[in-house]
């Protein structure tokens, strides 16, 4: 792979070992809301997650639990309304799960608001689907999918098998290989001229892995007309990054899923995209830098009225839940607007009058609550992690591709689920004299770095981003210690060099992405910033408070 922007390193791997028993536990418990309205997708959710954790670790264990996968999609597409959540209760109780048992996190589920219905709705746009179908789930996320498209076939009254696959390789060179059950499993549906479904969210910059699952198949003895590739979004197969992907991705039948429809009723104008910037007092010229492409999914409700509210996509079942028991955290000690729990995904809270800050705010007060919010964290979302290698290999793979000298060397001391975004404008500075933080309960765990890491990234996040003098980060710093016993002191500048090659490295890559010129610009100057921060090898420019 030749040098460049797009070899630099800014998502990470978004996997976690997790107690075997615990997470079976959790699914136990999500039966016993099933019934409710959004209960079933939640079950589901957490089902694929055990699934392909099993066809990992225990592949030998493998039907049962796929087929309490099957029987709760086929709750959630209308296939069959009458499962018992006891008996799958009582199923589920007879299980052995390892002790152990490592999960990713279902990006599509948790990000990108890619609801499972979709892969029911699409069969509708496969041409001439036979009687016999077989689905070949992706893994990871492609264990619920599956399911749900084989559910969705049963119900057409299709006579439905499914598998699911993780092709392996680097991910833009995978490589698929069939077990001899899978291999009998194609020889059988091929026999019967059957139809061949890929499920997976994607694809990706390269395809790799949907190509890798559709040229198995064919090699298999499936032929090519009757496989169809389903995935979370129109693919530009010119842009593919692979070997002669655009040739190879020609060859197949692809087919995006519509996902344009499912939210609350009341979110009605799109403020997604960076579009939100308008609503402030930000000036164009003076908007904060986005990657449009990827933030999350936000409406408002009612504009200009009394009740309006900002809805935002938090993630499906657990996902979202999480993420709003931290928000409701940081309300109860006084940091953010309180969240709601709505369906569909989505977290909503109250349209607070306002204004976004600046670093030109900065002054002793600001500092102060900056620093308690940092000490609240450190405190109230501890986080099981014990090392910080992959986060050392991002900052010194990003530094070696900018050519910047630098050797940080980051230590964990208190482990955290880090907010992720503290620059000014993330902060909102309301009538009553408030100094709240927006989007505090997801940034920090999602499939961007850092990942769950030392509270040291927030810190040298906030000098950063505040563009503190020395003077201004030793206070700050100090503040930090006296709230929460922690001195960082020793450890900052590490990870001010850690975050500002990842910001640096991060905003190229959007700059690359974005096709907006205005955007474009946006991001180049923010890199540019973040460079200069690097090079001077200290603190951040001297801020325009003057400390």
């Amino acid at each position: 792979m030749s040098k460049g922007p797009l070899n630099l390193l800014v998502f990470r791997e978004d996997s976690k070992c997790v107690s075997g028993p615990q997470l079976k536990a959790d699914l136990h418990d999500s039966l016993d809301s099933s019934s409710a309205q959004g209960g079933s997708l939640s079950a589901l959710l957490l089902a694929g997650e055990l699934e392909c954790a099993i066809a990992d670790a225990a592949p030998q264990h493998l039907p049962d639990f796929e087929s309490l996968t099957d029987a709760l999609a086929r709750a959630v597409v209308g296939d069959d309304l009458s499962i018992d959540p006891n008996s799958l209760k009582r199923q589920l109780l007879q299980l052995p799960v390892p002790p152990e048992l490592r999960i990713a996190k279902f990006e599509g589920f948790a990000y990108y608001a890619l609801h499972p219905l979709g892969y029911a709705e699409v069969l509708q746009k496969v041409p001439s689907l036979s009687e016999t179908v077989m689905v070949l789930g992706i893994r990871s996320i492609g264990a619920t999918l599956s399911a749900v498209t084989a559910a969705a076939a049963r119900r057409a009254g299709h006579n439905e098998r499914r598998t699911t696959v993780r092709p392996e390789g680097h991910p833009y060179y995978r490589e698929t290989r069939f077990s001899p059950q899978q291999l009998e499993s194609i020889t059988e549906t091929a026999a019967k001229n059957g139809s061949f479904l890929i499920v997976d969210e994607g694809p990706g910059l390269s395809g790799s892995s949907f190509l890798s699952v559709a040229e198995a198949l064919v090699a298999a003895g499936a032929p090519r007309e009757s496989i169809s590739i389903i995935c979370g979004h129109e693919p530009d197969l010119e842009s593919l990054q692979t070997t002669s992907g655009p040739e190879r991705a020609s060859q197949f039948r692809w087919l995006a899923v519509n996902n344009d429809c499912r939210r609350p009723q009341q979110a009605e104008l799109w403020v997604g995209g960076g579009e939100w910037r308008k609503l402030t007092r930000f000036e164009e010229e003076d908007w904060p830098a986005s990657w449009v492409n990827f933030e999350r999914l936000k409406y408002l409700s009612a504009p200009g009225t009394p009740n309006c509210r900002l809805f935002k996509f938090a993630g499906f079942g657990h996902y979202g839940q999480e993420i709003a028991a931290r928000e409701q955290q940081l309300v109860e000690a006084g940091f953010g607007p309180p969240p709601l729990l709505e369906p569909e995904g989505y977290i909503a809270y109250p349209w607070i009058t306002g204004r976004p800050m600046r670093a030109d705010d900065l002054a002793p007060p600001v500092l102060e609550r900056i620093a308690e919010y940092c000490a609240f964290r450190s405190k109230a979302f501890p986080a099981k992690v014990s090392d910080l290698r992959h986060l050392q290999q991002m900052a010194e793979h990003n530094l070696d591709e900018l050519k910047l000298e630098a050797e940080p060397a980051l230590r964990l001391e208190r482990p955290v689920i880090s907010d992720g975004r503290m620059q000014p404008h993330e902060w909102l500075f309301t009538p009553d004299g408030d100094m709240l933080k927006t989007d505090s309960g997801s940034h920090g765990d999602d499939h961007f770095f850092p990942g769950p890491t030392d509270i040291a990234w927030d810190l040298a996040g906030a000098i950063v981003e505040w563009q503190m003098s020395d003077a201004a980060a030793e206070v700050f710093l100090e503040m930090y210690h006296q709230e929460s016993g922690d001195d960082a002191s020793s450890r900052i500048q590490d990870f001010i060099t850690a975050y500002s090659v990842f910001r640096c490295a991060y905003c190229m890559m959007a700059g690359n992405a974005v096709h907006d010129t205005a955007e474009r610009g946006r991001l180049e100057r923010a890199a540019a910033y973040y460079r200069k921060v690097l090079e001077a090898g200290c603190s951040p420019l001297l801020s325009a408070s003057g400390f």
